[in-house]
């Protein structure tokens, strides 16, 4: 996997929040997901039956041509503790060197981001787009990867462990081996269901998750878009589920400082020389890491920093940040007011999307201009 060093590209694309928020609101917008009528819950069940049977038989034809040396691996991970230690740190870049073969990735590594993370060793949340359900995991992996190079780096011998928010059906679908690996690589499977879901098991799977979190024990990688990620007929505001935004708005109740990063992904580039010649077969894609975003909450007012609003002149948001650019830490307000606690969430859920969205167009960016063919290669 090449990593280059790609300044940032400025980005044009409306967004207007407040009118999607009409829209979204609008009882005649999308009336499928008005409701849980038992059509609908039926056929999600069928749709959900089906994929499963479709991940049992890719699983088994994937274990059958697996490489021995990814057996191997997985064997390795199935067979260690998930606790902060240089072992475990050597396994989680050993998943990132088997997922990153044959992959060109452009990522913003100049800005040390997740140097600076590491450095601080709190519990973080990223956040990235969904757009493609086969390779999305295994750019995962390799930022997963980036971090623990990161935490190895800054001589950590504590540090939060990974835990990566996915569908139950994922795991559930794997061999025993395999599935022992993913958990011990910090997998943990809710119920991915858009309607009829099991709600009481996945608040179950998340408070071990909370507990961690806390304390700086873990950090949540996760896919907002969830199952409506192919929903490609919704944008990116509607396909963005409020979950993590009430996740967050609860921990804030307990850990007073919340830091998110929002992370795009994009596929589908030629890598290029800057004489603009392939350079081999491999498609280029594209990771842009976002500025560190932190929420954070003093008495009843809810404050957070901009991220990278201030990058993107058309948003609707950046009015709002711009007018308090000399403020480090804005309150969340309405008509001047802060917002009640029990609406935060909604308001979260715009800042966070509207981040994301911009990184994820970033690198799209990336895909789109030619490679230094002094990147430097890290597997």
């Amino acid at each position: 996997m090449q990593i280059n060093n790609t300044p940032n590209l400025p980005i044009n694309l409306p967004l207007n929040i407040y009118q999607r928020k009409i829209t979204y609101n609008s009882s005649n917008v999308h009336p499928n997901f008005k409701g849980v009528p038992s059509t609908q819950l039926a056929s999600t069940k069928a749709t959900r039956g089906i994929e499963y049977s479709m991940r049992v038989i890719g699983n088994k034809i994937s274990d059958l041509f697996q490489p021995k040396a990814g057996k191997q691996i997985t064997r390795n991970i199935a067979n260690i503790k998930a606790e902060p230690t240089r072992l475990y740190l050597e396994q989680l870049g050993e998943i990132g060197r088997l997922y990153s073969t044959q992959k060109v990735i452009d990522v913003n590594i100049e800005n040390q981001i997740l140097e600076k993370l590491a450095q601080k060793g709190e519990s973080v949340i990223f956040v990235m787009n969904h757009s493609n359900q086969s390779e999305d995991p295994q750019m995962l992996a390799v930022l997963s990867t980036l971090l623990s190079d990161a935490y190895k780096k800054a001589g950590k011998e504590n540090f939060p462990l990974p835990k990566i928010i996915l569908n139950e059906d994922i795991l559930k679908t794997m061999n025993p081996t395999k599935r022992k690996a993913f958990e011990n690589f910090g997998a943990v499977g809710i119920d991915a269901s858009v309607v009829g879901g099991d709600k009481g098991g996945n608040a179950r799977a998340f408070l071990p998750l909370v507990k961690d979190f806390v304390r700086n024990k873990c950090n949540i990688f996760i896919f907002p878009e969830g199952r409506l990620a192919i929903r490609e007929d919704l944008d990116l505001f509607d396909r963005f589920q409020g979950g993590v935004a009430s996740l967050i708005n609860k921990m804030l109740a307990i850990k007073k400082n919340v830091t998110v990063v929002p992370v795009g992904f994009s596929y589908g580039g030629k890598s290029k020389g800057v004489d603009g010649k392939i350079l081999g077969d491999k498609n280029l894609n594209g990771m842009s890491i976002g500025t560190p975003i932190e929420i954070k909450r003093v008495g009843e007012t809810t404050t957070i920093t901009s991220g990278d609003i201030l990058k993107k002149e058309d948003s609707c948001l950046f009015g709002f940040f711009d007018k308090h650019k000399d403020v480090v830490d804005v309150p969340i307000t309405s008509d001047g007011e802060p917002v009640k606690q029990e609406e935060i969430s909604d308001y979260l859920k715009t800042i966070l999307c509207e981040n994301l969205e911009i990184n994820t167009d970033l690198a799209k960016k990336k895909l789109e201009i030619p490679l230094e063919t002094s990147g430097f290669e890290i597997y």
